[in-house]
């Protein structure tokens, strides 16, 4: 409701101002510390540490805000969009001001102190709540009343009785459905046909995974739908010898991105109602914006070191191939320039791109060195002829 009038305003068209919002809103699902509570869940599952889940999540999720963030700056430069005015932008005082910052650092801080001293979940969150508790009340002192602070703790308390009341109907929902799948044995029978259809070949595989997690997906809140495709699908990818947390990372990203994928694309239709939109051609923008999204889950089987485990070598490796992706993705799919001619531009990206997912020792940092070099090479020849 903030950030689509202001995109309108500026002259962004409204089908991909509610791409943008839609799509960024939902990296918010697959980025740590929190992961729309799923981090929790998956910890439990795998059996390993919260600590491990956030670890591994933390490269993927970058690099999907900066594809993102490259594909809005390309089509902003392409047509000409305009930037939010000087007057209209907060100085760094107010946004740093300690009623705001404090509260949010000593959450964060108190979750992150229970978890490096290696307490449980629900002890870390407790570490959390009163983090912010001791935070709202300090910065608040002297500016609210007893009463107003009080009033607003029970706003905060009510708003987190609401969540969680929806968080545990939706889990208990997903954990009968995940019940009846086991007792029935479907899930079982669905991961060793994906198996047999598949043969030996992890990348098929983890298509056909990708696109069932997509299906199962969508309609579902984050969790709920993690919970289903980790239960039945998940089993799938481990069983041809897929690392479990990629495997579980795999299904939770396509299970997450089913929010902005056509034709039950949730977050595009609530975006496109704040523009007052066509929710088609919204659709259309939020699947370009998260083009990358879509391939980031196929490197982390690619590449261990998407990870962050392994040697320094294989996470360089995982860097490297990511970077392309989320620099030529989203300048092929948005039109950017290298050397004026169309049919060149379109061949060095897809030579790029197809070196980045090309699981070599040397593929991932050729491709980056060929597509800097085009970048270079490509400014100084505009800048000659202008």
């Amino acid at each position: 409701n903030f950030t689509i009038p202001m995109m309108i305003r500026l002259g962004y068209p409204r089908p991909f101002a509610a791409a943008v919002e839609a799509v960024a809103s939902t990296g918010g699902q697959i980025a740590p510390p929190i992961m729309g509570a799923a981090a929790f869940v998956m910890a439990e599952i795998l059996g390993v540490s919260y600590w491990t889940i956030i670890v591994g999540a933390i490269l993927p999720a970058v690099l999907f805000y900066l594809s993102v963030f490259m594909t809005v700056h390309f089509v902003a430069l392409r047509r000409g969009l305009a930037i939010v005015p000087d007057d209209e932008v907060p100085v760094w005082a107010t946004i740093l001001a300690p009623r705001r910052v404090l509260p949010i650092l000593a959450a964060l801080g108190g979750l992150g102190a229970g978890i490096w001293m290696g307490r449980s979940i629900s002890t870390s969150a407790f570490y959390g709540i009163v983090g912010l508790l001791i935070a709202f009340v300090a910065t608040e002192a002297g500016r609210l009343t007893v009463r107003q602070m009080a009033g607003k703790l029970l706003d905060g308390l009510e708003d987190a009785g609401k969540g969680l009341v929806i968080i545990g109907v939706l889990l208990a929902g997903a954990q009968v459905l995940v019940s009846m799948i086991n007792l029935t044995g479907i899930g079982v029978t669905l991961s060793s046909l994906i198996v047999s259809l598949a043969g030996d070949s992890v990348v098929l595989v983890a298509m056909i995974v990708g696109v069932v997690c997509l299906i199962m997906g969508m309609g579902l809140p984050t969790t709920a739908a993690y919970v289903l495709v980790a239960a039945v699908l998940a089993p799938a990818m481990t069983a041809v010898g897929i690392d479990p947390l990629a495997a579980h990372l795999f299904v939770f990203y396509f299970a997450t991105i089913s929010v902005i994928t056509p034709p039950v694309c949730v977050a595009v239709f609530v975006g496109s109602g704040i523009a007052n939109t066509n929710w088609l051609p919204a659709a259309g923008e939020a699947v370009r914006l998260g083009a990358v999204t879509y391939i980031v889950p196929f490197l982390l089987l690619l590449y261990p070191g998407m990870l962050l485990g392994g040697g320094p070598l294989e996470i360089l490796e995982a860097v490297a191939a990511g970077l392309v992706l989320v620099l030529a993705v989203p300048a092929l799919l948005s039109g950017a320039r290298l050397f004026g001619s169309r049919p060149v531009d379109v061949a060095i990206y897809a030579v790029v791109i197809a070196l980045a997912i090309y699981p070599q020792p040397v593929t991932p940092f050729l491709a980056l060195a060929i597509l800097i070099g085009a970048h270079l090479m490509g400014r100084t020849q505009r800048r000659a002829v202008a």
